[in-house]
């Protein structure tokens, strides 16, 4: 291989105002059709159960209709209804999940980092985590103890209006923190 192959093997870095016009992260649409799909699966094995030999309709109906509002309602409210997505602002940034929303000030959090998780052999899924003050409970023991962060952003947002996944979520975050601490800094001193 020639220098110049190699040298455009290597990753190009990544122009911080590219990263700062980033605003927002959401759920792609694909991943609401594979959960979608996901769901309707478990509605046909209920549907199957219901009419099934020997029939079972007393569960078979009850996990058909489960699976059914399950396919339609949250990969809905996650991609349309803009329940799983990260805004950003100046003074921070906006965490809005399935049931719950958080904001946090950039000054309050550390600095965002990749996590693993492998559900399954050779399935590895990336994902952001980070610190925030005050953060206590169970659950966020329980994220530090996994991933080392104590919170984490929902898996699998991608940037609105660009390609990009987990590494490119993190960076912009990082530089959104980056650029509010630099003017704090400039403010106080």
């Amino acid at each position: 291989m020639s220098r110049a192959q190699s040298d455009s093997a290597e990753p190009q870095p990544i122009d911080p105002r590219t990263l700062l016009g980033i605003n927002s992260f959401g759920q792609p649409i694909w991943r609401a059709v594979v959960q979608a799909g996901l769901f309707f699966t478990v509605a046909g094995l209920g549907l199957s159960m219901a009419l099934g030999q020997p029939p079972k309709p007393e569960l078979g109906w009850s996990i058909a209709l489960l699976g059914l509002v399950a396919g339609i309602v949250l990969p809905g409210l996650a991609t349309f209804g803009g329940r799983r997505r990260v805004e950003l602002f100046e003074e921070g940034f906006v965490v809005r999940s399935m049931f719950h929303t958080r904001q946090h000030r950039w000054t309050e959090v550390s600095d965002f980092v990749l996590a693993t998780m492998l559900p399954g052999r050779g399935m590895r899924q990336t994902y952001v985590v980070y610190d925030a003050e005050g953060d206590r409970g169970l659950l966020v023991r329980l994220n530090r103890f996994l991933s080392g962060r104590g919170r984490s952003l929902p898996i699998g947002l991608e940037p609105a209006h660009m390609p990009g996944n987990a590494v490119t979520v993190a960076l912009t975050l990082n530089a959104w923190r980056e650029r509010a601490l630099d003017r704090a800094n400039a403010e106080h001193g």
